[in-house]
């Protein structure tokens, strides 16, 4: 899970980037998306391939491990016994720490920018920044405690599984709105860009555009 594509998680950075265009950001939306998916998640297969500990003598120890241990025991058959291990296993410790922690300012700020099309409320948005900081702390402890979160993830993975069920018809849906917008792009013809371009009301774009 090296991104949000196909679940609409991301589609809320998006939307409150500043940008003259939507494309414009629909460009560099679609870029993350080929680094992560194509070019990470890519690479990671070809290490756990590549080291093939799923047919060993110790297969049934590396299956027990978790996703990052068992990341890392892939990484080091391939670098065995060499100074270059060591190297690698703290690269790979360092980056999956800064995924972890990218992910957990995203999704607050996500979180937020959603709470946002609820209430503007200062009182409220504060409870969602608290509330995103309580189950954060909730999840790094139960992780220190070494609790089994492995119901916790199942859930987790079953809302993300629905997210994308209902994504996937309007994504169908909007098919002819991005199709539209992105010729009115590519025309380059010096006109902004307004609802009319896609055929429907956009408050933010027809509002810039009065401006």
């Amino acid at each position: 899970m090296s991104n949000g594509a196909g679940q609409g998680t991301i589609t809320m950075a998006a939307g409150a980037a500043n940008c003259e265009h939507p494309c414009d950001q629909g460009i560099v939306q679609s870029i993350g998306v080929f680094l992560d998916t194509i070019v990470i998640c890519t690479l990671t297969g070809f290490v756990v391939v590549m080291a093939h500990l799923w047919n060993t003598s110790s297969s049934e120890v590396w299956f027990a491990m978790d996703r990052l241990p068992k990341f890392l025991a892939s990484a080091a058959e391939l670098t065995p016994g060499t100074a270059l291990n060591a190297v690698v296993t703290f690269l790979i410790t360092f980056c999956f720490c800064l995924f972890a922690f990218t992910c957990l300012v995203g999704m607050i700020s996500f979180s937020e920018i959603a709470a946002n099309r609820i209430s503007t409320k200062k009182s409220f948005i504060n409870f969602i920044r608290i509330l995103g900081l309580v189950i954060t702390a909730f999840g790094i402890l139960c992780s220190l405690a070494g609790l089994d979160l492995g119901n916790m993830w199942a859930i987790s993975d079953l809302g993300n599984i629905l997210i994308v069920f209902a994504n996937i018809p309007l994504l169908y849906l909007g098919a002819r709105y991005v199709f539209k917008a992105t010729a009115h792009y590519k025309r380059q013809d010096g006109t902004d860009f307004t609802g009319k371009v896609i055929g429907t009301e956009c408050e933010y774009w027809d509002h810039k555009d009065s401006e």
